[in-house]
């Protein structure tokens, strides 16, 4: 079952577009369970990029490389924690 984040396809689409829809939901479902299965579970960040992967705003690749961005800006982050926490 694809998680309810991802929404339903909308009725008005034609059907090699639902296809295609279906065929982003999927591989939007699968980068999340190979994240999760490194012990990384998807934040809101993360879902909104595949959301709007989805719904055909950006593509995969796009989805991905805004993840990357956001994982390295949050270790970045921490690690400047752990600096901080180290000089004190």
């Amino acid at each position: 079952m694809l998680p309810t984040f991802f929404g339903s396809i909308p009725d008005d689409l034609p059907a090699d577009q639902r296809a295609h829809w279906q065929r982003r939901q999927l591989s939007a479902r699968n980068t999340l369970d190979m994240q999760a299965l490194t012990g990384t579970p998807a934040n809101a960040d993360t879902v909104a990029s595949l959301q709007r992967y989805v719904r055909g705003e950006i593509t995969l690749a796009q989805a991905i490389d805004q993840v990357r961005e956001q994982m390295a800006q949050e270790h970045q982050s921490y690690r400047q924690f752990l600096n901080r926490r180290n000089i004190i």
